[in-house]
């Protein structure tokens, strides 16, 4: 009995010795840099990035990349105009569009949104629904958000963010009309 209560104050200081060692993945937002004071160099070696997946049903799938040296890669995996071989395509982008776009994610205050908005931290849940995975990185940091459409509860702005995104890039050149695509079959519930 005496050495499992020595134990437990123990094992209680290692853990939190080592909790104090962790370095976080992604900065904390009074860590995050400047969005709105990007020096040109800064802005060139920025890179956006943007993946919907696949769903149950015929929701767009595709990924893309902005980078601040203005050039955008996309490839269509499936459910949009280009797709396979012929689904890797690429554009180009102006400073303005690059500057707006980081200006985007400096008002939905990106940095400070959670890393994974999926079934766990739902307030509602929808079954079979896509994903939409943002990324950001700027000045040496970086900063990823996954978004489960079938989780209620993700903010507003990020729906915005991830339609800005494709907007900078002229998507809908490469994907077509997806307005109408979507999801078969999904059940909701509250969580």
């Amino acid at each position: 009995m005496v050495l499992s209560q020595l134990a437990a104050p123990t094992v209680l200081a290692v853990i939190l010795s080592l909790t104090a060692l962790r370095v976080p993945s992604n900065p904390r937002p009074d860590d995050a840099p400047d969005l709105s004071s990007l020096s040109d160099e800064d802005l060139k070696a920025a890179t956006v990035h943007l993946e919907r997946t696949r769903c149950y049903g015929t929701c767009p799938a595709y990924t893309l990349t902005i980078y601040g040296d203005l050039h955008v890669e996309y490839e269509g995996k499936s459910n949009v105009k280009e797709t396979g071989t012929r689904g890797t395509k690429e554009g180009v982008v102006d400073v303005a569009t690059i500057r707006g776009l980081i200006a985007e994610f400096a008002r939905v205050r990106y940095w400070s949104m959670a890393e994974d908005y999926s079934a766990g931290k739902c307030t509602r849940l929808c079954t079979d629904m896509s994903t939409a995975v943002t990324e950001l990185r700027v000045k040496g940091q970086t900063h990823r958000v996954k978004h489960y459409y079938g989780c209620g509860g993700a903010p507003k702005d990020l729906f915005a963010l991830e339609s800005a995104i494709d907007k900078a890039a002229k998507a809908e050149q490469w994907t077509g009309d997806v307005s109408k695509q979507g999801p078969f079959g999904t059940t909701c519930f509250s969580q």
